[in-house]
């Protein structure tokens, strides 16, 4: 029996990674809806586009345009869109409900998120052992300690709350959501560009490939039929001393 990882194969892990990601899709885009219904958002966001509808009509010019589409309007028509935003900007009622807006879209988007993660990331895996998602379980993929000790539910934990779900999930998502209302811009963008390059780079550097999920639990993506997965630490230097005593053996037979 051997106490190294044996890594899984790169297409086997990108299936099951793309795999994953459409159920996620899927649970979250039905979760957001329901949310969205129950919080209030929906009726939020309708007023909200009711606001913008009425300065839009008032004034003569269609609100909420891109920046290239502004720049396209003539000279009158842009006067028109800055005297109808400030206008908007200076309703007090407009404005608190753009912030209720803003606060229902980041409760609902955060938390569909986490009780995607919570069913199909965390809950999943303890139901399959291994450390294993749908889409490893049909892949046939497990996720085991770098030593090849079994994953605790400790790590489970570590791996897909705050790895997966706040550093590589909720943080770009948040700037996304800022980049989307125009509260952020350039540092924006580099940070997504950062944690982008810092998933390449650990994925091709490191010994097993080890995204930042993988290295906060001190876990490895392996092929499951072939690796050794040992219960404990104990376990796996029992098993270490048993091998060594049995080579000494026949080291002493020869």
């Amino acid at each position: 029996m051997g106490f190294e990882i044996q890594k899984a194969g790169l297409w086997k892990r990108a299936a099951a990674f793309l795999l994953d990601a459409v159920l996620l899709s899927i649970a979250i885009a039905g979760l957001l809806s329901l949310l969205s219904s129950l919080t209030g958002y929906d009726r939020k966001a309708e007023q909200m586009q009711q606001k913008y509808d009425a300065y839009s009509e008032q004034y003569g010019i269609s609100l909420g345009q891109s920046e290239e589409a502004y720049n396209a309007l003539s000279e009158a028509d842009q006067e028109k869109y800055i005297a109808a935003y400030n206008a908007l900007t200076s309703d007090e009622e407009a404005l608190a409900i753009y912030r209720e807006v803003m606060r229902l879209s980041l409760l609902c988007i955060s938390l569909s998120i986490f009780i995607a993660f919570a069913l199909l990331e965390f809950l999943v895996p303890l139901l399959l052992k291994e450390g294993r998602t749908l889409g490893k379980k049909l892949f046939g993929l497990c996720v085991v300690h770098t030593n090849c000790v079994r994953l605790e539910t400790g790590a489970l934990f570590v791996r897909t709350f705050l790895g997966k779900f706040t550093v590589e999930i909720m943080i770009p998502v948040l700037v996304l959501m800022l980049l989307y209302y125009g509260a952020i811009g350039f540092p924006g963008m580099m940070l997504l560009l950062v944690l982008l390059l810092a998933q390449l780079i650990l994925l091709i550097a490191t010994q097993y490939g080890q995204p930042i999920h993988d290295l906060f639990a001190q876990s490895a993506v392996a092929d499951y039929q072939s690796q050794p997965i040992y219960d404990t630490a104990e376990a796996l230097d029992a098993a270490r001393s048993k091998k060594a005593a049995e080579a000494a053996r026949c080291v002493h037979q020869d």
